[in-house]
């Protein structure tokens, strides 16, 4: 069996990748790495385009999306269609991201709190300018300390 040690990174297929790098670097403060193939008729032809954009610790490649990709109706900032991804922030930086949203007029439902006997603390949901489910969450085992079976049915 081989045992995975952990994601390395993870592609995001957008619409337009000047704009996604305007919403996951200006507004979510990631910063640009790698990019590969810069022609668009190479995406048109099945090559992939990316840009690779690092938040925090963790590599994220926005693709320009080879093909069609149907997307929610504008108005639906949360579900679970295929094109959704969670990030952590921490609980003293939770109130931040929201007010950075707020600044920059990006729509969100939230915050929602989740069951007190469960990891996650609370979440917002929103949409990338592709329309991509994204969802901001604080954990409560944050803290290393807090790390302990207690979110496990086991005793």
């Amino acid at each position: 069996m081989a045992l995975l040690e952990s994601l390395n990174h993870t592609a995001i297929c957008v619409h337009d990748l000047e704009q996604a790098l305007d919403f996951y670097c200006g507004i979510l403060g990631g910063t640009t790495h790698s990019r590969s193939n810069f022609q668009i008729e190479d995406a048109r032809n099945g090559v992939a385009i990316f840009q690779s954009i690092i938040i925090e610790d963790y590599m994220l490649a926005l693709t320009i999306a080879p093909n069609f990709m149907p997307m929610p109706p504008e108005n639906q900032l949360r579900g679970a269609h295929g094109f959704r991804h969670g990030f952590t922030v921490t609980k003293a930086r939770f109130g931040e991201v929201q007010e950075t949203l707020r600044a920059h007029n990006i729509p969100f439902e939230g915050p929602v709190t989740h069951p007190e006997k469960g990891p996650f603390g609370q979440s917002i949901y929103l949409k990338d300018p592709s329309g991509n489910f994204l969802e901001f969450l604080w954990r409560r085992d944050e803290d290393p300390k807090a790390r302990k079976r207690r979110f496990v049915n086991v005793e």
